[in-house]
């Protein structure tokens, strides 16, 4: 008699047994897993692989060093260059986790044992990006601006707008001849800002008549992870929104997607094949145990510092 399928999870199950026979499976899960978490892809443009350093200059001004002249009849074109900021270096560092299936695992089928494992070793390594991109935004003192007042009563929508302004702005040294051409258009909160956000009554005012489908209230948010990524809400026809439960809730940053820096590779993201320490043997090794190591070298970097305006008191 045909088996009957009464739900998603029903069918048949893999066992840990059968997850160690293929060496490969659980490193691929633990890839998969971090697809897409990364909040080094929301800041930071992809840029070539490195071999350990990467010497790179702050933007400046995206004009030449000398204005266009007047020129005399039979008189020389003038020639210049553009104009190059401070030249600094970023190095890549390697970082690293590992986890182990014990042979009790493996004998008694503890399934959920292996999945626990899993889900924390990706967690953990998706906080560390969270912590390496904070860190080097902290670095490259990306402006701030302090809240009207928390987002609960106060006025987002012009704390919003203030930041969005900033970013546009921005130029070389408060120059208005040397200005950047930075495009806002992406905000990070942490999920529990956003709430408040899209429950503020000065927000909701504006959702009415015909555009009331648009209203955020009925958008989807998902906050289940620690980098949420970014949700189905756009503010203002411009800000798409990301969240992140590793972010502080007082703080949220508004800026141009991948214009803040840049993210170079020494060794990409990898998980070795399940082995045994120690040695081979049916029992796992002296350790009675297999393992698979995750380690990746990479350097990132803040370029832009003024595409970035970290927005604080919200909450």
């Amino acid at each position: 008699m045909p088996e009957l399928i009464t739900s998603a999870y029903d069918g048949p199950k893999i066992t840990v047994s059968e997850m160690l026979a293929d060496p490969t499976f659980i490193p691929q899960r633990i890839i998969d897993g971090l697809q897409g978490q990364f909040l080094e892809d929301l800041f930071f443009r992809q840029a070539e692989d490195n071999q350990g350093t990467v010497a790179f200059r702050e933007a400046a001004g995206l004009y030449l060093a000398d204005d266009a002249e007047e020129i005399a009849e039979f008189g020389e074109i003038p020639v210049s260059a553009p104009e190059f900021g401070q030249l600094k270096a970023a190095f890549g560092i390697k970082t690293g986790e590992a986890i182990r299936v014990s042979y009790e695992m493996k004998n008694e089928n503890k399934v959920d044992a292996v999945a626990q494992r899993i889900d924390a070793l990706n967690k953990t390594v998706i906080r560390h990006g969270v912590k390496a991109v904070q860190g080097a935004l902290d670095a490259a003192n990306v402006p701030t601006l302090q809240a009207s007042s928390a987002w609960t009563e106060g006025d987002p929508v012009k704390d919003l707008f203030d930041a969005v302004e900033m970013v546009q702005s921005a130029s070389e040294d408060d120059d208005v001849d040397r200005q950047f051409d930075y495009d806002p258009n992406t905000i990070l909160l942490h999920p529990s800002a956003l709430t408040k956000l899209i429950r503020n009554e000065t927000m909701q005012k504006y959702y009415i008549g015909n555009i009331a489908s648009e209203n955020p209230v009925f958008k989807a948010m998902d906050g289940s992870k620690l980098f949420g990524g970014l949700t189905d809400i756009e503010l203002f026809g411009r800000l798409r929104v990301a969240t992140s439960r590793l972010i502080v809730p007082t703080e949220s940053y508004v800026f141009e997607a991948q214009g803040a820096g840049f993210k170079s590779d020494t060794m990409p993201l990898t998980a070795t094949p399940m082995y045994s320490e120690g040695g081979d043997s049916e029992l796992g090794g002296p350790t009675m145990s297999w393992r698979s190591d995750l380690v990746r070298k990479r350097a990132i970097a803040v370029d832009n510092p003024k595409s970035v305006v970290k927005l604080t008191g919200i909450a």
